[in-house]
């Protein structure tokens, strides 16, 4: 067993599995000598699943559903699970007064409550234990209001603050939480957007950030992946603000316009 499955196994879950960023994950953790539940929506996790070479164990949920966990704990059984990976995430892109009411909640329950639920579920047992992680799939909107996906930043930065709290709250517990303020990565969810020519050369591959994001958790906190996005920290919120909805405009005019 490696010194990260020592830490953050025997079993990982991850939400969001099936494909982009969750398998990523999924893949990541498998090299690292974890087993690895994998939740998604799509029925397609039980497929990807058995294609995978480890240990993997799939269920299919849906993690709005008020009760979602529950199916998750009958999958799980008596495994240990020393990692928690908040992945699952939905996003409209379009102006916020544009989104209907379906929209608007599923994506405050993908995005948002979720998340809330699977770290109260999660995070008990690994401080019992002494051990474990818990990482969110944050976005580099949440380091502001972004017009154009402005719901979307807004349940992104709601998980970065949560990630830090319940981090602060249980510092000594030997448990670490990190949120991932991730960039316009290579996954089917972004390219279904159909970006601009320029916003698909831009993109970043998943596994890079999921490998570089796990060797960071023992940190904890918000974790920044690249030099672009420390710099926009370094913009006034206000010019800030203005500059990444300019900028997340530009990547879509097909629905913004040039």
């Amino acid at each position: 067993m490696t010194e990260f499955a020592d830490q953050y196994g025997p079993w990982a879950v991850v939400t969001g599995a099936a494909q982009g960023v969750g398998l990523a994950y999924v893949e990541e953790c498998l090299s690292r000598g974890l087993g690895v539940l994998m939740v998604d929506v799509n029925e397609a996790v039980h497929e990807v699943a058995a294609g995978l070479d480890g240990d993997t164990r799939a269920v299919q949920v849906d993690v709005t559903a008020p009760d979602w966990t529950d199916a998750v704990d009958e999958v799980v059984g008596d495994l240990e699970v020393g990692l928690a990976v908040a992945n699952a995430g939905v996003s409209f892109v379009k102006n916020f007064l544009d989104m209907t009411a379906q929209e608007r909640a599923l994506t405050v329950g993908v995005n948002a409550q979720a998340v809330v639920d699977m770290a109260a579920w999660s995070i008990p047992p690994m401080v019992e234990r002494g051990r474990g992680g818990f990482v969110v799939t944050s976005s580099g909107s949440a380091l502001c209001g972004v017009g154009g996906v402005g719901l979307y930043s807004a349940t992104k930065a709601f998980t970065v603050n949560l990630a830090e709290a319940i981090g602060w709250e249980i510092r000594d517990s030997g448990v670490q939480t990190l949120a991932v303020v991730a960039p316009s990565m290579e996954t089917p969810a972004f390219v279904g957007h159909s970006p601009s020519e320029d916003a698909l050369a831009g993109m970043v591959d998943p596994r890079d950030v999921v490998s570089r994001a796990l060797d960071d958790l023992p940190e904890g906190g918000r974790w920044l992946p690249d030099e672009t996005l420390e710099f926009v920290l370094t913009v006034p919120r206000a010019d800030r603000v203005d500059m990444m909805s300019t900028v997340t405009n530009s990547m879509y005019p097909q629905i913004f316009g040039s």
